[in-house]
């Protein structure tokens, strides 16, 4: 079995440092990138993964990063978290470009760890699906 992996791509540490506890819990590798073509890369290795992306001003460059994972990754979900002033812009572009949830300030601590464990619970059913013998 391939290893599930959360891939966080943001400049500071504070995403990543809030899945840890979850990541450790359940077994799953967490990994970090701070330059596109690694966190692709990162992504293309076989087995369940979810993107979380820390979307800053300028917001090109990570909106753009959300697209080609979600073109080039379909299966992968990608969760944005905001770190901008309108949020409701941002949320629209996000689901533009393929994310699959958009959370902005102030987030609740639990919230994103719950998110990511969620769609990587799912992410990890459809990978590894549950065959039912019959009676």
């Amino acid at each position: 079995m391939h290893h599930p992996q959360i891939v966080v791509f943001e400049r500071d540490g504070r995403l990543a440092q809030a899945l840890t506890t979850l990541a450790e819990t359940e077994r799953w590798t967490l990994r970090e990138s701070r330059q596109v073509e690694p966190c692709l890369r990162l992504l293309r290795q076989p087995g369940p993964g979810v993107l979380v992306v820390k979307v800053v001003k300028p917001a090109e460059r990570d909106l753009a990063l959300v697209e080609q994972a979600t073109w080039q990754m379909p299966n992968v979900p990608v969760v944005v978290v905001g770190d901008v002033e309108d949020a409701a812009v941002l949320a629209g572009l996000a689901w533009d470009v393929g994310a699959s949830y958009a959370l902005f300030p102030p987030l609740s601590r639990d919230l994103l760890p719950e998110v990511v464990a969620g769609l990587m619970r799912s992410a990890i059913d459809k990978t590894f699906p549950v065959v039912k013998s019959s009676p």
